[in-house]
């Protein structure tokens, strides 16, 4: 996993100020940090002590607008070393419980032995495809076109994964990579996910905002792992994602849009089912306590100490 101690120094090198400068900088962004000085920073960078989780945010969105990428220099890494470097059990608890996420017991399970494929990947590419137009027919009704599901799903610009263990299926997650005045209308129920069309889909050098489209797991640590990869896939693709957003139907599903710092934008009933649209930035929704704690803070992860 990376320290947040290298994290701060390299970011600090790099923007090419001494420590002092660097504690001047802070203090005049954040009141949070009044009484930093350089000596403590000194300490920080050589990992003799820590400062608190809210400023380790604080810090890294300073350095985030300051280079204009978020996690500047991590996204630089292999997506593996990132991948490696997220908190799985974290994600768990992050995510919470959720009625698409089985009771299998997946916790003694070799973490190593799972892969998270793209789906023209995977072998049980048709076993996810179907599974996942089921259960997004229970919310858009048995009118939801399977050609046209399939479509988006093998379409490269679009994210679907699988996760297999040794070379079983476990799960899958799958986002639509929509053009942002598609994302906006289906954010604004002005228009419904059984409506979006080939042509709806952003190319993947242009920007584009993520729309959940469906997730399934026998367990928690399949779900985790899902999520770490997506992660992994936004900290990179930063450039060309503007906003990511759901449709959430149950608490639940409310429950795990709220740890994942997005907000609830419209809401509407039908036939006694409240909808509702939750939404975010990507810097909103990547840039949380809850992240910087599982990337940079090893020692709170229960997986290091096993």
């Amino acid at each position: 996993m990376f320290k947040f101690s290298d994290y701060l120094r390299i970011c600090r090198e790099n923007t090419g100020v001494t420590q002092t400068e660097l504690v001047d900088a802070l203090i005049q962004n954040d009141s949070a940090f009044n009484s930093l000085d350089a000596t403590t920073l000194s300490r920080w960078e050589r990992g003799v002590s820590k400062p608190a989780l809210s400023k380790q945010t604080l810090i890294i969105k300073y350095f985030s607008q300051y280079f204009g990428r978020i996690y500047p220099f991590l996204e630089e890494a292999e997506p593996i070393e990132i991948e490696k470097s997220f908190c799985a059990i974290g994600f768990s608890k992050l995510l919470g419980r959720h009625k698409m996420v089985m009771d299998f017991p997946t916790k003694n399970m070799d973490t190593k032995l799972f892969k998270v494929k793209p789906f023209h990947d995977s072998l049980h590419k048709m076993t996810a495809l179907r599974r996942n137009h089921m259960i997004m027919q229970e919310i858009y009704g048995p009118q939801l076109c399977y050609t046209l599901h399939e479509n988006l799903a093998t379409n490269p610009s679009n994210y679907f994964a699988i996760c297999e263990y040794q070379g079983d299926y476990y799960g899958h997650f799958f986002a639509l990579r929509l053009k942002p005045e598609v994302f906006r209308r289906l954010m604004n129920f002005n228009m419904r996910a059984d409506a979006i069309s080939l042509l709806d889909i952003a190319p993947a050098d242009e920007i584009g905002c993520y729309y959940f489209f469906g997730f399934f797991s026998l367990g928690e640590k399949v779900i985790s792992l899902i999520w770490i990869h997506f992660y992994t896939q936004l900290i990179k693709q930063q450039k060309t994602i503007a906003d990511l957003g759901a449709l959430i139907v149950s608490k639940e599903g409310e429950i795990i849009a709220k740890n994942m710092n997005t907000e609830c934008v419209n809401a509407i009933e039908i036939q006694g089912i409240t909808m509702m649209n939750f939404q975010a930035s990507i810097d909103q929704m990547l840039i949380t306590e809850n992240v910087v704690k599982m990337l940079f803070n090893p020692e709170s992860c229960p997986e290091n100490h096993d």
